[in-house]
């Protein structure tokens, strides 16, 4: 087959060090079947808020693997107008430069960005071409977060073609996947419709690593501080839904114990965890790591961290890299996170901005060696039954094929 894959917001194979996330495993796989894939996306990094292209540009990552990233403009926050603009432009042009490229037999389609899942299923729709759309994160419902509840009927009416627009790629799609169950929930009601056996979930997933290389500098410095430590690790972007400041209150508290805090990454809290950070010698602060690194890290870790200041329903990527490590949880998200961690007994939830529960919660587990070892032992059980991402994306690919088959089989 020839297949589209259309996201935004992922790490590229042409960077270096750049972790495979969900499309790049899929091109990858169904590549390896011998189909023909062809990935749209951006020439901005997402992650590191900088371009990765300067201009519109193809490359061919091999015979039958080709990536097509177009450029939008630069934000440096998630949630911004500039964001905004910059999924707008790159949604009219692949709408542009869509109709001088060879059909495919396929699509499967990321939202956000939910514009450029519109251009995608009215494409498809033209054309009698299947398409999938994996919804990743609930844009543009989003929006109604930076706003007090009171403004929120405003808001919608403001807000009311990007509503529409949305509705227009859930409910065109002849697939709607997602990575968590409530986010599948969610886009069936924008698509006025139940759910059909052709709705599925996948789960992020990761592949396990093995350490295969030698830290960085950044990383090398501070392992000897972690040695005889139970470590506490944080790992992403210090940004609204995922600010790890409230890891320096706990640190603070826990001044004086075996217990040492890794918050790796970067983002627009950083100066202000910094400047925290300089009092706390039980803190470390690497910055932004490469995959390597991260592998490393997670070698030297006992716990993995998801904190939010809010009250939101994310399941975060980097649970699945705690996860993949064997690390047991420490989280306050609800929603499908909540439910997961308290109904496989991999870790502990608390309330956002409840630094008592979270400090509590470390130094149980810092305490209790029996009560660490069977969750851990619990977190490697359902890592390998659940989200071993080989598994998943197998289950994707084969999703992938079926609905293309299935199309094809209608048309004749």
């Amino acid at each position: 087959m020839n297949v589209w894959l259309i996201t935004i917001g992922e790490a590229l194979p042409v960077q270096e060090g750049a972790r495979k996330l969900r499309t790049a495993i899929v091109a990858e796989g169904l590549v390896a079947r011998g189909h023909n894939v062809l990935w749209w996306t951006s020439a901005f990094d997402h992650f590191k808020k900088e371009f990765i292209f300067d201009k519109d540009t193809e490359i061919d990552l091999g015979k039958a693997y080709h990536l097509r990233a177009l450029k939008g403009m630069a934000y440096r926050r998630n949630i911004s107008l500039a964001r905004f603009i910059d999924h707008r432009i790159i949604a009219l042009k692949f709408r542009r430069k869509a109709q001088s490229v060879i059909p495919p037999d396929i699509i499967v389609v990321a939202s956000p960005s939910y514009d450029l899942a519109r251009e995608a299923v009215v494409y498809a729709k033209k054309r009698g071409i299947p398409v999938i759309v994996d919804i990743r994160d609930q844009w543009p419902d989003i929006f109604l977060d930076r706003i007090p509840p009171c403004l929120h009927s405003t808001a919608k009416i403001l807000l009311a073609r990007e509503f529409f627009l949305f509705k227009q790629a859930v409910s065109g799609a002849d697939s709607l996947i997602a990575m968590m169950d409530s986010l599948l929930t969610w886009g069936l009601s924008y698509a006025g419709r139940p759910r059909r056996t052709e709705d599925r979930v996948f789960y992020l997933g990761y592949r396990r690593k093995k350490m295969n290389g030698t830290p960085s500098e950044q990383l090398f410095s501070i392992l000897p501080l972690l040695k005889d430590k139970f470590v506490v690790t944080f790992i992403g972007t210090f940004a609204y839904y995922h600010n790890p400041e409230i890891l320096l209150e706990a640190a603070k508290k826990l001044l004086g114990e075996k217990i040492h805090f890794v918050i790796a990454g970067d983002g627009a809290f950083m100066s202000r965890i910094g400047e925290k950070a300089k009092a706390l010698p039980n803190v470390s602060l690497p910055g932004w790591l490469k995959q390597n690194d991260i592998d490393i890290l997670m070698a030297h870790s006992h716990v993995g961290v998801s904190p939010t200041p809010q009250d939101a329903l994310f399941f975060p990527n980097k649970v699945f890299v705690y996860l993949a490590a064997g690390l047991p949880i420490i989280s306050a998200f609800k929603g499908d996170l909540w439910q997961f961690i308290n109904s496989h007994e991999i870790g502990f939830n608390y309330a956002p901005r409840d630094v008592e529960a979270l400090t509590n919660i470390i130094h149980r587990l810092s305490s209790s060696p029996e009560l660490y070892s069977k969750t851990a032992t619990r977190v490697k059980k359902v890592f390998d039954e659940y989200l071993d991402a080989d598994k998943i994306y197998t289950d994707y690919m084969n999703h992938i094929e079926e609905i293309a088959t299935n199309h094809s089989l209608i048309k004749q």
